[in-house]
């Protein structure tokens, strides 16, 4: 009988352990979306992020963790900058990331859009189950420019 109620309290105890490391992996992540540099686009008039984060997560957990002002790139804007001089510093000749679904279709049926790029091609895919988690596939955060373009000469922040 002690032992059974020993048992469960591990049992107890392990649960409230994982649900506190569910919830550090949620607040690292929020942070290390805050942190990442932001390269200014005075072509696109836009600003984005240069690196992914949010790696192993689904879309809508990207999504929520939007701060006001901030969208996930669309794959226009993402295949854009691949042909553009910002490639290397997006790191966008090896990226697998999250996009709007441009196609209105998937998305009404519950998917969603992912880039994949390498030296040798991409490959936008919008038939990505929206539950698609994948360790290497990640999000990076876009915003519309407000301000004046001569004070941001392409600086990093």
């Amino acid at each position: 009988m002690e032992s059974n109620k020993t048992q469960k309290q591990i049992e107890k105890k392990e649960k409230e352990l994982k649900e506190l490391k569910e919830q550090l992996k949620k607040e690292s992540d929020k942070e290390e979306s805050k942190k990442s540099e932001w390269l200014y686009i005075p072509e696109l008039k836009i600003e984005i992020q240069t690196k992914i984060h949010h790696k192993g997560k689904i879309y809508a957990e990207c999504e929520k963790d939007l701060s006001k002002g901030e969208s996930i790139p669309t794959y226009e804007q993402i295949q854009w900058l691949r042909n553009s001089k910002y490639r290397d510093q997006l790191n966008l000749l090896n990226t697998w990331e999250f996009v709007q679904n441009p196609d209105n279709i998937s998305k009404e049926n519950g998917y969603v859009a992912g880039f994949y790029a390498d030296s040798g091609y991409a490959n936008l895919d919008c038939g990505r189950d929206s539950s698609d988690a994948d360790s290497d596939l990640g999000v990076r955060f876009a915003k519309k420019f407000l301000g004046n373009q001569n004070e941001r000469k392409n600086k990093v922040s």
